[in-house]
């Protein structure tokens, strides 16, 4: 039986081309109407194997919320976005919507039939193994109140991942949901049209496709979703959407490393934690912070927040310069997973460059350090609880 195909367009541009680019599929054009009365006709017919509609500038506001209530109403049937040209905000917008592939008109006439078999082959693969789909990664860094470390350390232990991975089919993705707003994609000079804010907003839409056609990504294959930089205040992040997301990137991605901090809903909190491989508490030898991360928590306890995956990193160290790590992982009740030094400098450096230390300084000790922990992580060693502190390549060796 030949593949059939709805198209839903006001232009019969569309059906005329589509039919002389692939004859061996079987279109029916249909004018744009309510979500619920589309969906009711689709039903109708005896056979529905995928849906194209129509994208322009002008209402493009209106389209997309056609798509979105289509979905919600016939979520397994695939859709494709066609459009007159590859405006890039059009071809965004339909992928947010939920096109899983985008096709613009009398452009690569002789490659539409092998496109849309394609695109209908990764929708029945995607279907066969969403049942049983391995899970990604998951790790946490998090710390009381904001502040650039956070996520710049993450940053590191995401690259890290990256390089132990050898940039093959696994992807890794760092999810920055930590104050200063946007200091990953800040740090790894990455402007991005495209957000964690986004994202969450398209949590329930979010494939492959979407991963690849909107996500900032780094020159060292990292991808990045940030907070946006321009935001003020604390950002209203809906605790049960970002989990929701987090759900759906796991089965996108290898590993994410998520950066945090006490800010975040405590549901919010408490769900990562739960979720994660590993979660780090990320400190310095400072009074402040230590007490600030141990009202943080205080908190997570009282909430009955799962910590037997949780481990203290002390960042910024250096010997009989403050609080020991030691002395501070008895203070918050955690074992200690490391610490991290480097020179001052060479970080301030490489955050105003926009580039890893790797990079802008690989012979600091601190590239060695992230190494180590990210191997630790990645292979699931447990947390070292030494005796007397060094750096974290001999505290997990």
């Amino acid at each position: 039986m030949k593949t059939q195909a709805i198209i839903v367009a006001n232009d019969p541009a569309y059906l005329n081309w589509l039919q002389s680019a692939a004859a061996d599929v079987e279109f029916t054009q249909v004018s744009p109407m309510p979500a619920d009365d589309l969906a009711g006709h689709v039903r109708s017919l005896p056979q529905a194997d995928i849906v194209f509609f129509e994208f322009g500038a002008d209402g493009i506001a209106q389209r997309v919320q056609l798509v979105e209530h289509f979905l919600d109403r016939l979520p397994d049937l695939p859709v494709a976005g066609i459009g007159a040209d590859n405006n890039p905000d059009v071809v965004l917008a339909a992928m947010r919507a939920g096109a899983r592939d985008f096709f613009v008109l009398r452009r690569d006439d002789a490659n539409v039939v092998a496109l849309l078999g394609r695109l209908l082959r990764r929708t029945t693969q995607a279907a066969a193994s969403a049942a049983g789909q391995q899970q990604g990664k998951l790790f946490a860094v998090l710390s009381g109140n904001p502040t650039a470390t956070i996520a710049y350390t993450a940053e590191h232990v995401a690259l890290a991942c990256v390089e132990h991975l050898k940039r093959g089919a696994d992807r890794v993705l760092l999810l920055d949901v930590a104050g200063p707003a946007g200091a990953a994609a800040i740090f790894l000079n990455l402007n991005q049209t495209y957000g964690v804010l986004d994202a969450i907003h398209d949590a329930y839409r979010c494939d492959q496709t979407l991963v690849d056609t909107a996500f900032p990504k780094h020159a060292s294959g990292l991808y990045v979703l940030s907070l946006p930089e321009d935001m003020i205040g604390t950002p209203a992040i809906d605790a049960d959407e970002l989990l929701k997301l987090l759900q759906v990137l796991r089965g996108l991605f290898s590993i994410i490393v998520v950066a945090f901090d006490g800010h975040l809903p405590l549901q919010g909190m408490t769900g990562i934690i739960a979720q994660a491989n590993r979660t780090l508490l990320l400190t310095d030898q400072s009074i402040i912070k230590s007490r600030h991360n141990k009202y943080l928590l205080r908190a997570l306890r009282l909430e009955e927040c799962p910590l037997d995956r949780t481990a203290l990193l002390v960042n910024g160290y250096h010997r009989r310069q403050g609080l020991e790590p030691q002395n501070l992982a008895e203070i918050l009740d955690l074992p200690l997973f490391g610490t991290l030094g480097g020179e001052r400098m060479n970080h301030i450096q490489a955050m105003n460059s926009g580039e890893p230390i790797f990079t802008a300084a690989p012979r600091d000790a601190y590239c060695s350090e992230v190494r180590a922990l990210a191997s630790a992580l990645m292979s699931d060693r447990p947390q070292s609880e030494p005796a007397q502190q060094g750096l974290l390549s001999r505290l997990l060796s």
